[in-house]
């Protein structure tokens, strides 16, 4: 990594040696011993509220919740009742293969989650991630089938294990780490703004939902269990598929007795004002995945399938030592009690759109905002070209590196596009803190092209 990459930690408080002397050892170990690179050199060591800190005292506003993971925030009331759940199971035992003994609290958490799931789904397995979750529901749906292929989106994302990265539509999430998964085929994603298959949303009709037929009848082998979708596509940009898209894509799949599977590793858990985000579309998927937000903080993922589904799974058809253990699951099942308590989904939902509506007149003032777009506390906000010299990602990549040094965390995904997934405790006062932030930065770039 070069080394101007640390330029943040060269910049921490001179008066303080200890901590000088603490972020350099950090940066160098990290060079040293961490193989993947790291984005933001930021050494972050606490948090408050919907605020981080870094080791200088240095507060930001945080819009990425640790990749989506911090739904209810940091180190408050909410917080600490999910760390005194997960601290009274640690007291106990803090692991058990929950599918070689009984497990109380993977029983307590499944209860739970069979409560809010979409429709008929109430059978789930326990694992770390939303990668692994995935990996669990391909094994899942093939075998329910009895058919091998497998149908994804175009500029989706799954995860970085093999099955999943197969599954991922982007080509930078896979290059070099070939073959992969076979009987895979990419769909065109609902991507309007974007359309790769030369379309205009509404008069194209959802070609893109329809495009399924043509795949099912000349890309195939005539062996598809299942189509895989993001109800929200995050690492595209948070691309939100127009209305009646998922249900069309739907509609396919029960013609010719496919499995849906939705993956939330991201949108789940209230962060679209619902709390899955395939609700937004009216349809209940065959198996449902989870990742991300689950544990609470802790590593935990699950796969969700209906008792129609659940018979064909057997002992040894997939197993993950860690996943479910007790203290992720007490911590999860938490998380999901204080959501629902604290009327968290409807949060998001209100939140949200006032957020967007800022975000919205924001652009109208602002050309260089090319698009907004999401649901609930799940947003986008494209970068367009500032100049000829400065195209969309440069651009995008400008106002992000100005926006951390104003005291905002933000994630760019999709080429050009800032990924805003808050914690769903953010307030009003909270975007319009941001929205101010975000205004003074355009304003600033815009006097530096001049």
């Amino acid at each position: 990594m070069k080394k101007d990459a640390f330029s943040r930690v060269d910049a921490v408080n001179k008066k303080d040696k200890n901590t000088l002397k603490s972020a350099f050892d950090i940066a160098r170990s990290y060079r040293n011993h961490i193989l993947k690179p790291v984005l933001n050199p930021i050494v972050l060591e606490s948090g408050k509220g919907v605020v981080v800190f870094d080791k200088d005292g240095n507060g930001y506003l945080d819009l990425t919740t640790g990749g989506g993971v911090f739904l209810l925030g940091y180190h408050n009331a909410l917080t600490d009742e999910v760390r005194r759940a997960a601290l009274r199971q640690m007291e106990k035992i803090s692991h058990i293969p929950h599918y070689i003994y009984y497990s109380e609290q993977a029983a307590r958490l499944a209860e739970k989650l069979a409560a809010v799931a979409p429709g008929p789904l109430n059978r789930m397995f326990f694992c770390n991630s939303g990668s692994e979750a995935v990996e669990g529901a391909v094994r899942v749906v093939r075998k329910h089938k009895q058919r091998f292929e497998i149908l994804a989106l175009q500029q989706g994302f799954a995860g970085r294990t093999m099955g999943a990265a197969s599954l991922t539509g982007l080509s930078s999430a896979k290059k070099g780490i070939g073959p992969l998964l076979p009987g895979v085929h990419h769909l065109p994603a609902p991507a309007c703004r974007h359309c790769s298959i030369g379309h205009t949303y509404p008069s194209c009709e959802l070609a893109c939902a329809r495009y399924c037929e043509d795949y099912l009848q000349f890309a195939t082998c005539g062996d598809v269990a299942a189509v895989i979708a993001e109800p929200v596509l995050g690492d595209a940009g948070v691309i939100v598929p127009p209305p009646d898209y998922l249900a069309q894509l739907d509609a396919v799949c029960r013609r010719h007795d496919i499995a849906f599977v939705a993956d939330e590793t991201l949108s789940g858990l209230g962060r679209t004002g619902k709390m899955f985000a395939i609700e937004h579309s009216g349809v209940t998927p065959d198996v449902l995945t989870l990742g991300k937000a689950l544990g609470g903080g802790f590593p935990l993922g699950a796969f969700i399938v209906s008792d129609a589904v659940a018979p064909v799974f057997e002992y040894e058809d997939f197993s993950s030592t860690a996943g479910g253990n007790p203290v992720a699951c007490a911590a999860g099942a938490a998380t999901i009690d204080i959501i629902r308590r604290e009327g968290l989904v409807e949060q998001a939902a209100t939140t949200g759109a006032y957020f967007k509506q800022c975000l919205e007149q924001l652009a109208g003032r602002w050309p260089a905002i090319a698009d907004v777009r999401g649901q609930g506390l799940f947003m986008g906000v494209e970068i367009g070209a500032l100049t000829a010299e400065m195209p969309a990602p440069a651009a995008a990549a400008a106002v992000k590196a100005a926006l951390v040094c104003a005291g905002f965390l933000v994630d760019i995904f999709g080429g050009a596009t800032l990924r805003l997934t808050p914690p769903l405790i953010f307030e009003k006062k909270h975007v319009e803190r941001f929205t101010q932030g975000l205004h003074d930065v355009l304003s600033a770039l815009d006097d530096s092209v001049k």
